[in-house]
């Protein structure tokens, strides 16, 4: 159990912190991104501005920043494109670079101006798009571009040392967690042990006293004779060695143990533990139908297997509604499933989820039948520790079923 929180405080931590780091390595890209864009935007309305263009605002970072005016413009590696109206190249107006030639931008123009778009990106470049009328009415199309490869290379470098240091960073932070996760459950695992270790004391302390007060009663009616009230002190001593044993138990299933496993027959295992129970159903009015697959060999402690298939029994047998038919199957493929289904008339009123929960009962009224609600919890324990899982689900509304699922291990 203790080392099952751990995993899942560490798994907690850990997708915590992911999500941490996550948000904030797509915030830095998200606002350098929208900086890099920012500025080319600022370098193509610089380049832009050479040209005559009505009530046209001096750019915003001008504004702000009129030294940093001059240095943009001379910085702006890009060209501006002059075509007539019928979409003809007059001229390339180039920056001080001086470094594009009119048959590249011509091309470059055509693909542009096929996209039918304002402004946007044609890589590695961002252009944008102004008609403008010079002289007697004329129209011409202003196309402003922009060289964006360099700072599309500072974007992927930036998100590139970003995810780095984010996994380093990651990997450094979830070692502490592991490391300190010890510490953090530390003390539910001191607690949790001596209220382990109370439960073993307290119910071998008690097998004392039950023994005592059996060995009384016999001699009570050894010298008396029978007496209902013997027989009542009998059935409440055996309830409650039975509760002792099932305590002392789930005790021990806690414990990280090993398992002894070693390869068994299933099939004969789980048959012969159902075909035990054949006369107690029928002296109860149920019906049993058995379905078991030959030759399912598995790799587990058979004592406890046989254990689990007799608890699911033993809770078929009980509440399984009278004439009803507890049905019994086993199947392997990829998996090995077991399923035990039987009718239960109050299955609306169960609830599936708790009844792997220890001291739950489904039926509350029935409290004379000798069972403490702890069946299901130890079969759900050996189940875990044969690397298996066990589920509760109602079928049809009115038949309840339980499935165990194993890795399949078979061999003909």
């Amino acid at each position: 159990m203790i080392p099952g929180l751990r995993r899942k405080f560490i798994v907690i931590a850990a997708g915590a912190l992911f999500a941490v780091i996550a948000v904030i390595v797509l915030s830095i890209n998200g606002v350098y991104w929208y900086q890099c864009n920012d500025m080319l935007d600022h370098r193509l309305t610089l380049l832009l501005q050479e040209f005559p263009k009505p009530a046209d605002p001096q750019p915003m970072m001008g504004m702000m920043f009129p030294d940093m005016l001059d240095d943009m413009r001379f910085s702006a590696r890009g060209c501006v494109l002059v075509l007539n109206e019928q979409g003809e190249l007059l001229s390339v107006e180039q920056d001080i670079t001086n470094s594009y030639s009119e048959e590249d931008m011509g091309s470059l123009a055509d693909d542009i101006l096929d996209q039918e778009k304002a402004k946007g990106w044609q890589s590695p470049y961002k252009y944008r798009v102004e008609t403008r009328v010079v002289g007697a009415g004329e129209q011409q199309t202003m196309i402003g571009i922009v060289d964006a490869s360099v700072s599309m290379y500072s974007m992927a470098s930036v998100l590139l040392i970003s995810v780095v240091i984010a996994l380093i960073s990651f990997v450094l932070v979830l070692l502490i967690i592991i490391v300190a996760s010890g510490r953090a459950v530390k003390p539910i695992a001191e607690s949790y042990e001596k209220q382990k270790r109370f439960i073993t004391d307290a119910g071998h302390e008690l097998k004392t006293p039950l023994t005592v007060i059996s060995a009384n009663n016999e001699i009570a009616r050894l010298s008396f004779g029978e007496s209902e009230w013997f027989d009542s002190v009998d059935k409440q001593v055996q309830k409650m060695n039975g509760l002792v044993r099932s305590l002392i138990a789930m005790a021990k299933m806690d414990e990280v143990q090993k398992l002894a496993a070693e390869r068994f027959n299933l099939s004969d295992a789980v048959y012969d533990t159902v075909k035990s129970f054949e006369h107690v159903a029928k002296s109860r009015g149920r019906k049993l139908a058995v379905s078991v697959e030959e030759h399912i060999f598995f790799e587990g402690e058979e004592f406890k297997i046989r254990q689990v298939t007799s608890i699911l029994m033993d809770n078929a047998v009980k509440y399984c509604d009278e004439g009803g038919c507890i049905s019994v199957t086993l199947t392997a493929g990829k998996q090995i499933h077991l399923t035990v289904s039987n009718p239960c008339k109050n299955l609306s009123e169960c609830n599936l989820e708790r009844l792997f929960e220890r001291f739950y009962r489904a039926d509350k009224a029935r409290s004379s039948d000798g069972s403490f609600g702890l069946g299901l919890s130890i079969a759900k324990s050996i189940v875990e520790m044969h690397h298996g899982t066990i589920r509760a689900r109602a079928l049809h509304g009115s038949i309840i079923q339980f499935e165990i699922v194993f890795r399949a291990k078979r061999f003909l």
